[in-house]
Formats: C-alpha cells, structure tokens, sequence
C-alpha cells in the first residue's frame, strides 16, 4: 500500500518520483475535467524529469473526490478501490482499449485510491451534453459486444474476486432502501424534466429493486457501469473509429445490456436514438453471437433491452437523488439531460408495461 494523495497540493515531485519510480524535480499540475465527473478530482500532471529521469510528459491523476455525501458512497461502492484494480488485473487480459496506468494503490481499509493514466487529450473526447455522433455511438456500442464478449469469457477467472456481482452482492442488494429514501429527493429535482407519469414508474420499481437487480438476461459478463459519452475517447475517423473506455469506478459482474441501453438512452440525443436504436441493438446482438455468446434476435433481444432500459432509470434515480448537483453549472445541466432523454425513452418503449410483468 502506497501513501496516496487525497489533494492535488499534495501531488508533489517527490511522490510522483516514488509512483513513476524516476526522479522528478518540478511539475504543474492543473484541473481538469470540472463537472464532468461526480466521485473524484482530475488534474493533468506535467513532470519535469531530472537527469536519467523518463516518464510521459503529460499524463492525469485522478484522486478521490472531497464531497463527504459522495466520499460516504464511494466508500461504501468501493468504487476507487475497483478502479485501481480494474487496471492492476483486469485491464492487460481484454481486447478493448483504455488509457495505459502508470500508478494505482491505496489503502483497503479506507477504500481510497489513487491513479495516474494516461493523458488522452489528443483523442476526441465524447460529450454526452452534446450527444454521440451516429459514427460514435456504432463504434461505442461494437465496444460493447467485444467487452461484453470477453467479459463473458473471463467471468470465473482466478484473481478477479473483487468484482461484486450485482445479482448477488450485498452492495448492491442492500441499495433498495437507499433507493426508497432518496426517491422524493430525486422526484422534487426532476419533476419538470421527465415525461409525465414517468417517474411513477421508478417509484413503483423501488419494491422490486433486489428481483431487478439479481436478473439476468444474457449470460452474466463484466459491466462497465457508466458507460457514457463523458467517458468516452475516439481514435480516428469513419471505419476506423476507435473507442477509448476510461473511468472504471462501478464495474461489476452483471447484465451486459445494461451498458447498452444506459449509453444509447442517456448519451444519444432523443431523435438520433429513435432513428437507430433498434439497429444498435441489433448489431450488439449479431457481434456478441460472432464472438461466441448466445444471444436472442430481433424482438426478443429488443425486449431485453427494453427491461434493461427500465433498470436504468431506476439506478438513475438512485444516484441523482443524492448528489449535489450545484456544484457547477455543467453538472447541473448535464443530469437534466441525462435524466431527459433516459426517461423519454423508457416512454417511447413503454417499459412501464414491464414493471409487474
């Protein structure tokens, strides 16, 4: 276990010398990021190497955030120390790209960890204010299948026993009364964004939290859990695109279209999704059978991701229902719409038809 930074004051030459094992002897350190993530602080790190000393000129370190609300969730999520981890064990054995780590540790007992990545402000980052581009969300959703597929494979491996299973595992079991009590918090900020009658529909859920969360509709694989626009990098243009997946704080072992209809429903714009879901659906089915996993066609697929759909407003609700969300302006901005276009489109499916179904 390494001393970790909990400020980025404290993101001095000398702990960057001991983390990227050389010796630093300056760097500026500025903030990144503000607004666009709500469980951590991101800064992009400059070292200034001495003599013999090599590291990457650039590169971001991401540290717990301060918020104690949010500091109390990731704790209790553990989602820094599953972060950490992803990339110490889990990264090098999938198929897919995520920023390089050069530094992850921190302490068990308290849950804090800290990470420096890679810096991949030379890629186009996503915007999930924005929405994804039709060239984007393709690439994003083929992303998908082949972690979803390699997840799949990977699911009894040895030395990933720190990945909770959101079917099983009391984290995530134990969220329903969590959800109950921070649903009127949620109804109260949200009530002139949603559909009407929509948010009934999560309150209607809140009983049935443990069933949704324990089923499982496609064989159970790793799940990234934010996976959105904001999260997102791309390398390269039309056939080519490539996906960059970072921020790896709640991944899990669960319901692989749960990714899907998270980013497709809150990262897409409302008219764009209408015109493309179901292909998308369709083309993460057809590449997860490629790859070796059984996957159900056409209506029967769609109608899975239809039930996923309904999960996601309801997880949506439980996390916007407790933070902060005058932080800044963007943070604001970003869970209207967030929550906009996710409740638009379980109306547009009429996912309410699943709830006692």
């Amino acid at each position: 276990m390494a001393d970790v930074p909990r400020t980025l004051a404290e993101l001095t030459p000398a702990w960057l010398s001991h983390a990227l094992d050389t010796t630093v002897v300056d760097v500026r350190v500025t903030p990144i990021a503000e607004g666009e993530g709500f469980m951590g602080k991101l800064a992009r790190v400059a070292p200034v190497y001495g003599n013999g000393g090599v590291g990457p000129a650039s590169l971001v370190a991401k540290l717990p955030t301060d918020d104690p609300g949010s500091v109390a969730i990731g704790q209790m999520l553990r989602v820094w120390e599953r972060e950490a981890r992803f990339y110490l064990d889990l990264a090098p054995r999938l198929p897919v790209r995520t920023p390089q780590c050069y530094f992850a540790d921190g302490d068990d007992a308290s849950g804090i960890f800290a990470m420096l990545l890679e810096d991949l402000s030379p890629y186009t980052g996503g915007d999930q204010v924005v929405g994804a581009t039709p060239e984007q969300a393709g690439a994003a959703v083929q992303w998908l299948a082949r972690f979803h597929a390699s997840g799949a494979e990977l699911s009894s491996a040895t030395g990933l026993e720190w990945v909770p299973a959101t079917a099983t595992s009391p984290m995530y079991q134990g969220l329903g009364p969590m959800l109950e009590a921070v649903f009127p918090m949620f109804a109260e900020k949200f009530a002139d964004v949603a559909p009407p009658g929509t948010l009934g529909w999560v309150e209607r859920m809140v009983p049935k939290w443990n069933d949704s969360m324990a089923q499982q509709l496609l064989p159970r694989t790793f799940v990234h859990g934010d996976f959105r626009g904001d999260n997102l990098f791309f390398d390269g243009t039309g056939a080519n695109l490539e996906v960059i997946t970072l921020d790896w704080q709640a991944i899990a072992m669960g319901e692989g279209l749960y990714d899907v209809a998270y980013f497709l429903a809150g990262s897409v714009t409302t008219e764009q999704r209408r015109g493309t879901e179901r292909q998308l659906v369709a083309d993460y089915g057809r590449k997860l059978r490629d790859l070796g996993v059984a996957a159900p066609e056409g209506d029967e697929l769609f109608d899975h991701y239809r039930r996923t759909l309904l999960l996601a407003m309801t997880v949506g609700a439980l996390l916007m229902g407790q933070i902060d969300f005058t932080v800044n302006p963007r943070a604001v901005e970003l869970a209207k719409i967030a929550i906009e276009r996710v409740f638009t489109a379980g109306a547009d499916l009429e996912v309410d038809q699943l709830i006692d179904g």
